[in-house]
């Protein structure tokens, strides 16, 4: 059995390698990144955490881009997702952009926020074989509750990031394989009720259609509605008039 917490991937690459490598990957596409938060103790073989040892590495704004870039370092260090999926298991990060205000305090709020976000993903696609791909969501309760702080968005959907130089999406390793790039966006109830009405790729490109990109909006409008191609449901229809009662 593969030693997740060993020094080496299947591939054979070192974990310092294999960063060296990602750190290239992201100063090409982005700018340089700085580790923001280190699970040295994981990569030590010491994590009390399940699943593998995961850093967050943030591209910090720069010049006109006024958003931080922030990116899991750890799951690709073996494959995640579904086996059942078409893709199968493969080599992923995730990865999510934040506005940077010049406000101290909120802008570190952000950067943590989503720094959460994206190690809890690159942490339970191992741990539960979580499916990835286009407009696949997670709730985490038949009844879902707003996922992030002074957001009504209860669930995640996945997209591949949009914001980055074109050849971002796919990190190609000497050896030939990939490291594949996914964002899980916040998306709301009634988004998510209409994936389960109308699929998970009218989903996708309801989103896309819409301008969602893998930057935090906590308040941007939903994409389940007619304009975009994706109709609300009736269940979310009725569930907002008795709200507003």
């Amino acid at each position: 059995m593969q030693d997740i917490w060993g020094r080496r991937t299947e591939s054979g690459h070192s974990a310092e390698e294999l960063r060296e490598e990602f750190r290239l990957h992201l100063a090409r596409n982005l700018g340089e990144p700085h580790t923001a938060f280190s699970d040295q103790d994981g990569w030590a073989n010491k994590s009390k955490e399940p699943g593998p040892p995961v850093d967050v590495m943030v591209v910090p704004p720069e010049g006109e881009r006024r958003f931080a870039y922030v990116c899991s370092f750890g799951s690709a260090m073996r494959k995640g997702g579904d086996p059942m999926s078409p893709g199968g298991k493969t080599r992923m990060e995730f990865a999510l952009a934040v506005q940077q205000k010049g406000d101290a305090a909120a802008d570190l709020a952000s950067l943590n926020m989503a720094a959460n976000t994206v190690r809890q993903f690159a942490k339970l696609v191992h741990i539960q074989s979580v499916r990835v791909g286009s407009g696949e969501t997670v709730q985490f309760s038949q009844d879902p509750k707003p996922v992030l702080e002074n957001s009504r968005q209860v669930a995640f959907a996945f997209m591949r990031p949009r914001l980055p130089a074109d050849g971002f999406i796919r990190m190609r390793l000497e050896d030939g394989e990939g490291i594949d790039f996914w964002s899980p966006v916040p998306i709301y109830r009634e988004e998510l009720d209409a994936a389960a009405a109308h699929g998970i790729d009218r989903l996708a490109k309801a989103l896309e259609k819409a301008g969602v990109t893998e930057m935090i909006h906590l308040d941007r409008p939903t994409a389940a509605r007619k304009a975009y191609g994706l109709r609300r449901t009736w269940v979310s229809r009725i569930r907002d008039f008795f709200r507003r009662r």
